[in-house]
């Protein structure tokens, strides 16, 4: 009987806890750490507000590239799709950028495709030759160097190798 009581206040306190709610609205993977994030959905950015935080070299890419294997959408909604470098704390970074027309429509149509392309951080391994958008053009899957996404305001940020480069970059941000 004490076993059962033991068993049942056990039980209990780990569905109390489990079952939890969180404010967070990032990721701390069950495969290692963090690797996206999303913030700030009163905010809506601009070209000029990108290039204002140090987006340097962009490229502009289609919004309506397709899978050429489903023929679906690879980036549904987006309005403008930049690829640069970001010279942050920790040297320059590969940064996309996928612009919305709102922080709903990021989140809505801008994750799934961000998540598919993201590599979470325990994948990631050594400095292997990887493609990049700007080698192969928007939409290719196979390997990348996207470690981290940022879903900030009207805005998809995909980070090289990891999320940190996304959340130096929008502390650029006006």
């Amino acid at each position: 009987m004490k076993k059962k009581l033991i068993l049942g206040l056990i039980l209990s306190t780990l569905f109390v806890f489990g079952c939890g709610a969180s404010d967070d609205a990032s990721s701390q993977s069950d495969d290692g750490p963090k690797y996206f994030e999303i913030i700030n959905a009163d905010k809506t950015y601009t070209m000029d507000d990108i290039k204002t935080a140090g987006l340097k070299g962009t490229k502009t890419f289609k919004t309506d590239a397709v899978d050429k294997k489903t023929g679906e959408a690879i980036t549904p909604g987006a309005t403008n799709i930049v690829l640069g470098f970001f010279k942050g704390p920790s040297g320059p970074k590969d940064i996309e950028v996928r612009f919305y027309s709102s922080h709903q429509d990021a989140v809505d149509l801008g994750q799934a495709p961000a998540e598919s392309i993201t590599e979470k951080p325990s994948n990631l391994v050594g400095n292997s030759s990887v493609t990049t958008l700007a080698d192969a053009g928007v939409g290719m899957k196979g390997s990348t160097k996207y470690g981290g996404y940022a879903i900030n305001g009207n805005i998809v940020i995909l980070c090289e190798r990891e999320l940190q480069a996304c959340l130096d970059f929008i502390e650029k941000l006006p």
